[in-house]
Formats: structure tokens, C-alpha cells, sequence
């Protein structure tokens, strides 16, 4: 079985370094205290909080999950938001009682499946889904907190999405929840981290400085090299930290992509080598390419002319941008231009900002781009 992982929440064995990253949100969070994570895609950071879940789980938190991202209305956010809550009770018949006195107009239903295990779903046919509805809804987490006589955390993922829920005001409501809850916290954090940094930041918001900030960047290579090194060994493959060095070059040294690379690696040696080579590398990034050929083919022809520009100046270096050196080293049309073109490619995931430099979020679509050139 191929040892690495990619696609889906890293855990076990295959989720190696971010200890500091992993004892700072456990500190806030257990010490009462909000908190936004940011982090480019891919950087492992839904990985990460599983691995913080775990800890605080541990600790005798209750911790619940919820992913903003299958939200598309109100009415699904009081579906899916009840579900989550009742997936994380031990006892589901107390959490039915809990759920009865907080939501009034919603009626719950606790059932049994062919095993005699308990199921919770909840009826509102019927029902008006309004603030008065939401806010009831976002007192459980408290009321929980009060019955059980535990913490509660809750972990909102791609939380941006809230603007989905504009025509209730749910940022402003759920702010106003929180500033009212003493027995629960919460860690934001989602995909775009333009969206969360305006939320967070924008003293117009509602979320103004509501919580303490981090940032998540590339993992140390030391520590990858270590990682790559010992995968490999379990399989009898041998990878020397140069080659290893290579291979983090090669992904941005960026999580998924890393898992990704020596997963196809693996995959190519493991029935006729002992040796990852430099050679090898390449010939495995050729085979990722080919395979994607067709979508970054798409992908870069449906951009305008500017950002097909921008992109392949990025391809080269992302600091200073909006600079005049920089938009006459590389023939880029105007400064006012260039916004509008790093804002749209910013906002639909193509491009990323982290320590005031710019990058193509996919290493291997900057290597597409780079072969436009």
C-alpha cells in the first residue's frame, strides 16, 4: 500500500511537524480565548486541526466540526450545524432534551436503525427559518457546555462562506452569540484567506479583532527530508537529501503537493528501484503533467490577457508586483490593470499572497505556465 497521503485529512503517521502550530491553538483555545488560522490551500492546516481535535478531545473538550462549504441557505445550515452538534454526543436522548428547550419551533426526532443504535434528525417542515430560529440554534454549544459540565469548541471550516447566509445576518448574529457565551470558543478558518483576513481585520465587519490571528506557512525541510527519508526506508527505497531537496523544490514545498510527488514516486519505483534519482523526479512530474494537461490547458486559456501575463511572470518571481521595475521587466499592462487581474486570480484560488510575495498555488500548473513562456 502506497505509504503517502494526499486528498484527504493527513493523520497518524503521515502527519509529521506543526508541534508549535498544534500548541499554540490548543493553548487559546483551552484558555478560553477564540482564534483564526490562515493558511494558502493545501498547506495541511484541516489536517492540522484534526490533530489539535484529537488533543483537546483528550483533554475532555467536546469538540465539533462544522464545514461551511455544503451550506447553500439557511434551512441547510439548521439541517446540516444540528446534525453536526448531535454527531459529537455520547448521549443522544440528554442532547434531544437540550435541543428541545433552545429551538422551540423545530421538533427533533430520535429514532433507532435495524441495530437498536440511536439516531438524531430534526423536522422542520413548516418552521420559519429567521434569526430567532438561528440564534436559538447557535445557543446549543452554551447549553451543552452547561449540562455537561464541559468545554465546548467548535471548529467552523471554510468560514467564509457565510456570505451565503447574508440575508439573516449570520455574521452579525453569530458574533453577537459568541460575545454571550463563556462555556464555548471557536477556531475559524476556510480556503480563502483574503475573505477571512477582510472579515477579521475590516473594522466594518462584525468580526473586527474578535480573535487572536495565525498563520501557517511551509513546513521546515529538515524535517520534510526526515519524513521523505523514512517513508521511502520502509519500503526499502533509498532517497538522499539532495534528491529529497529536489522533491521539495519541485512541490513549492507545500504539503499536499510534497504527499502527492512521492506518492506517484513511490508508485513508479516501487516494483523495479531502490534509488529515487533526480531523473526519476522528473520523469514522475512529466506523468503528473501529462495527466493534467487537459485542465491547466483550460485553465490557462480562459484567462485574459493580463492574467495569462501576470501568471507567467510569477512563474519567475511574485515580490514587488505593482512595481514599476517590475511590470516593465516583464511587459505587464498597467498598475490599475494588474489589480484587477491579481484580485480576480487572488479570489478564485489561482494565485496566493503569503509574506507579501505572490505565488501560483499549484507548483505544477506554475510549471504548465513556465513551459507557455
Amino acid at each position: 500500500m502506497n505509504p503517502f497521503s494526499y486528498g484527504t485529512i493527513v493523520q497518524g503517521s503521515n502527519f509529521y511537524d506543526r508541534k508549535v502550530e498544534c500548541a499554540r491553538i490548543i493553548d487559546i483555545l483551552s484558555g478560553g480565548n477564540n482564534m483564526v488560522l490562515y493558511a494558502p490551500r493545501r498547506f495541511g492546516k484541516t489536517s492540522l486541526i484534526f490533530k489539535a481535535m484529537a488533543q483537546l478531545k483528550a483533554q475532555g473538550f467536546i469538540c465539533v466540526y462544522f464545514d461551511f462549504m455544503p451550506v447553500f441557505s439557511p434551512e441547510s445550515f439548521v439541517r446540516l450545524y444540528s446534525k453536526a452538534l448531535a454527531e459529537k454526543q455520547t448521549n443522544l436522548q440528554r442532547f434531544t432534551q437540550i435541543f428541545t428547550s433552545a429551538v422551540q419551533s423545530i421538533r427533533p426526532l430520535l429514532t433507532f436503525d435495524s441495530h437498536g443504535s440511536p439516531e438524531f434528525s430534526i423536522d422542520f417542515a413548516g418552521s420559519t427559518v429567521d434569526e430567532t430560529l438561528i440564534a436559538q440554534l447557535l445557543d446549543i454549544p452554551e447549553k451543552l457546555a452547561e449540562t455537561t459540565k464541559k468545554r465546548v469548541i467548535v471548529f467552523f471550516d471554510e468560514f467564509q462562506e457565510v456570505g451565503k447566509l447574508s440575508s439573516i445576518n449570520f455574521e452579525g448574529l453569530l458574533r453577537s452569540k459568541i460575545q454571550q457565551q463563556f462555556a464555548t470558543n471557536y477556531l475559524f478558518f476556510g480556503s480563502k484567506t483574503h475573505m477571512l483576513k477582510e472579515m477579521f481585520n475590516d473594522k466594518k465587519r462584525a468580526f473586527y479583532h474578535s480573535a487572536s490571528q495565525m498563520t501557517i506557512g511551509a513546513l521546515p525541510e529538515k524535517d520534510t527530508i526526515e519524513y521523505l527519508q523514512k517513508k521511502f526506508a520502509d519500503s526499502a527505497i533509498t532517497l538522499d537529501t539532495e534528491t529529497a531537496k529536489y522533491i521539495i523544490s519541485v512541490t513549492a514545498d507545500i504539503p499536499h503537493y510534497i504527499q502527492l510527488m512521492a506518492a506517484e514516486i513511490w508508485q513508479y519505483v516501487i516494483n523495479s528501484q531502490t534509488i529515487v534519482t533526480k531523473k526519476i523526479v522528473d520523469d514522475c512530474v512529466e506523468r503528473l503533467l501529462a495527466l493534467k494537461n487537459d485542465y491547466y490547458m483550460e485553465l490557462f486559456d480562459r484567462q485574459s490577457q493580463s492574467k495569462k501575463q501576470l501568471l507567467q511572470a510569477l512563474t519567475v518571481n511574485g515580490e514587488n508586483i505593482f512595481s514599476t521595475a517590475y511590470i516593465n521587466a516583464h511587459y505587464l499592462p498597467s498598475a490599475a490593470t494588474l489589480q484587477r487581474a491579481v484580485k480576480k486570480l487572488v479570489q478564485d484560488g489561482t494565485i496566493e499572497k503569503m509574506n507579501r510575495t505572490y505565488f501560483i498555488t499549484d507548483p505544477f500548473f506554475k510549471l504548465f505556465v513556465t513551459a507557455t513562456t
